[in-house]
């Protein structure tokens, strides 16, 4: 399919929403996340996600009206109460209030609660790199993930963001799930019929498998082993008891009880380089950064070295030129 321009994309799933009961502050960021994730080549959370998000709309679990509402607020601190409402728009506004006492105290963090899935987590912490801070997202999803040495489902994705901000380059970017894949991508191999590598998922028996249907049934593999697991866990109890909302094993899974709301949590985090000196210098010596790490030799087989997120920065720049090339069903998911 020819690329789509960004903003005729954003615009077209905007009122798909709209016209599902969303109000246009809430559709407007949903939107955009979707629209990014799809330019940055993370198809795993871009528009493939719209029907699952229309449905929950549908039936209740998700308030498509629904305004974050602020539960505590501190100089540095504060709490969400997202009210079950959709995550990406109840996130921004999370990420946006921690940026804002960052700006005032140098560093501050915003729980969100009763919230549910919150799609690409890059997607907050550019908001604060644009503005010169280092930003942090954090989340729990549902049990979908072994934790290390188990063979059942446990822990969610539970997805880990941090953003630093550059002068010159483009910032780093550190995006990932806490799982070895994100399970959307295993919903992609299922949909295209491919096969997924062993060590992404266990099947039901506790077995390594590459057959997506047998993944579905089972249980994926955290990254990184015992180490990987651990970081999932700590998000997942910073994302849950911190913050007043569920664990992994209590949250709806987003599609097979997509009638339920999924009581989900976030944890953000923004920080003002400049109360530690020159904010500008720091950007430039990021800058300096960047650029030895790039002209480091690369190893065997492997083109050039690569920064956390410049894949994803290029194809983002290649999409704002060329427009938006969507998967079919990204396409099928906005009648395209």
């Amino acid at each position: 399919m020819q690329g789509i321009p960004v903003q005729q994309l954003r615009e077209r799933v905007e009122q798909i929403l709209i016209n599902r009961g969303f109000t246009l502050e809430n559709a407007l960021p949903i939107a955009e996340s979707l629209v990014l994730a799809e330019m940055r080549g993370v198809a795993s959370h871009g528009l493939i996600r719209l029907p699952i998000y229309l449905e929950r709309a549908r039936l209740g679990s998700v308030k498509p009206q629904a305004r974050p509402v602020l539960l505590a607020d501190y100089p540095a601190l504060a709490l969400l109460d997202a009210q079950d409402g959709h995550g990406i728009p109840s996130g921004l506004k999370a990420m946006e209030l921690a940026i804002e006492k960052a700006q005032k105290v140098g560093l501050a963090a915003v729980g969100v609660r009763r919230s549910s899935h919150f799609g690409l987590a890059w997607y907050f912490v550019r908001s604060a790199v644009e503005k010169g801070l280092v930003g942090v997202a954090l989340s729990n999803a549902d049990a979908l993930v072994a934790p290390w040495g188990a063979r059942s489902r446990f822990l969610g994705t539970n997805p880990l963001a941090v953003g630093i901000p550059a002068m010159e380059e483009p910032p780093i970017a550190l995006d990932m799930a806490t799982s070895e894949a994100a399970h959307g991508k295993i919903l992609l191999a299922k949909s295209s019929g491919k096969t997924i590598p062993l060590n992404w998922a266990l099947d039901a028996e506790g077995r390594p498998t590459d057959d997506p249907d047998r993944a579905l049934a089972g249980a994926l593999l955290p990254f990184g082993g015992p180490k990987g697991s651990a970081i999932s866990l700590l998000i997942d109890v910073l994302c849950g008891p911190l913050v007043g909302a569920l664990i992994g094993p209590e949250i709806a899974p987003l599609y097979t009880e997509p009638e339920r709301p999924q009581g989900l949590g976030h944890f953000f985090m923004a920080l003002n380089p400049g109360v530690f000196g020159d904010a500008e210098q720091f950007r430039k010596q990021v800058d300096a950064y960047i650029r030895r790490v790039r002209a480091l030799p690369p190893a065997e087989n492997v083109d050039r070295v690569l920064l956390p997120g410049e894949r994803e920065w290029r194809l983002e720049q290649k999409a704002l030129q060329e427009g938006v090339s969507l998967s079919p069903e990204a396409a099928k998911a906005v009648g395209l």
